[in-house]
């Protein structure tokens, strides 16, 4: 894989050295084996070197971890999708919400998508505060009617069902029942504070006048990114903390014969899970747009193998992981710059694209 090491390190060291990128780690697997393990720049403002196994907060890639750990409790009959949500959470029964269900939520129909205007992101360091907030919303339509893209509420109230059916944290939940059978050391929804200092300082690259947007909620997402407070609660659509090499572990768990022995869901779940729960069409980005409970699918992002049986979900800034099963392969990309500016497109593409040149003409 020395030819296919050396093409990514180019386009890295590349985009680093033009200033488009500060740190960057990248892991890729494939028929099971970790053939891509690279980390390159710098972890903070002091120009630490970034390690392989520091972690980074990758955003919305943080959805796809935790719709693992609903497919879990599906596959154990814990929980089945079309469960209301207040059947757990009875606090959620206010407003209309009677009738959400677990798959409403994994596929953006709840129709909660947006926060009150009037909270900062303070509040969401207080997980208990956050959740009553949440509880209290008032859907915007009748579960189902549309498919809205649900930024932070989508993983709130899915946390609420999985502490109300196991009795532990949801961050817990993730460490002993994705990280620990996988051996995985690098990845946190809800930092311990002993792994603080692991964890990369974010910065981005929009001026003041691309962040000024009137419907943008953080002003400078790199204020609550970098607030330690918000790294050590739980907000489980947007504040994973992990590895390159953690994600891509994940995701290579969920196709052919997963990672060691190891798979977390059987074939049969991983295809209910990434069943299509929505399809449309993106006017602005003139693409299609498909969800399936949880993951974003690749017949509609070319990113993830444009095969319908690809699955994942990117995270704000360029952070990505995700599984293409039809060339057996889990990728995961996290980054310590965020690619925010409009005209400059994230180097995931290019990586992507890199490897699926190397690995699909070697097989």
């Amino acid at each position: 894989m020395s030819a296919l090491n050396d093409a990514l390190l180019t386009r890295m060291h590349e985009a680093i050295a033009l200033g488009h990128e500060e740190g960057l780690q990248l892991a890729v697997y494939h028929h099971g084996q970790l053939v891509v393990d690279l980390t390159v720049g710098t972890k903070d403002d002091a120009g630490t070197p970034l390690h392989p196994d520091d972690l980074i907060l990758v955003w919305s890639t943080s959805k796809g971890i935790t719709a693992t750990a609903m497919h879990i409790l599906a596959e154990r009959n814990q929980i089945a999708y079309d469960d209301a949500i207040a059947d757990y959470w009875p606090e959620f029964a206010t407003h209309g919400k009677e009738a959400i269900s677990i798959r409403h939520l994994m596929s953006h129909t709840a129709g909660i998508y947006a926060l009150p205007t009037d909270r900062t992101y303070e509040v969401m360091r207080d997980y208990d505060a956050i959740c009553a907030i949440v509880a209290n919303l008032t859907p915007a339509h009748q579960p189902g009617q549309s498919h809205i893209y649900h930024p932070l509420t989508y993983g709130w109230p899915l946390a609420k069902v999985v502490e109300a059916v196991t009795g532990i944290s949801f961050g817990e939940f993730v460490q002993r029942e994705i990280c620990t059978p996988l051996g995985i050391t690098d990845l946190f929804i809800g930092l311990p504070p002993e792994r603080r200092g692991d964890v990369a300082r974010l910065s981005h690259d929009a001026t003041p006048e691309q962040l000024a947007h009137p419907d943008n909620p953080l002003p400078d997402p790199t204020v609550m990114a970098n607030d330690p407070a918000i790294v050590a609660t739980c907000i489980p659509a947007a504040n994973m903390v992990a590895s390159a090499r953690a994600v891509a572990k994940v995701y290579a768990s969920l196709i052919d014969d997963g990672v060691n022995g190891v798979r977390l869901l059987t074939p049969r779940s991983v295809a209910n899970g990434t069943r299509i729960q929505f399809w449309g069409q993106n006017v602005e980005a003139e693409s299609e747009i498909g969800h399936s409970l949880g993951y974003a699918l690749g017949r509609a992002n070319p990113l993830y193998g444009n095969h319908h049986t690809a699955f994942g979900h990117c995270g704000y800034g360029g952070a990505t992981g995700f599984a293409d099963p039809a060339n057996h392969m889990a990728f995961a990309l996290t980054k310590t710059r965020m690619t925010l500016a409009p005209e400059r497109p994230s180097i995931k593409h290019d990586l992507a694209a890199i490897v699926r040149s190397h690995l699909i003409s070697a097989e």
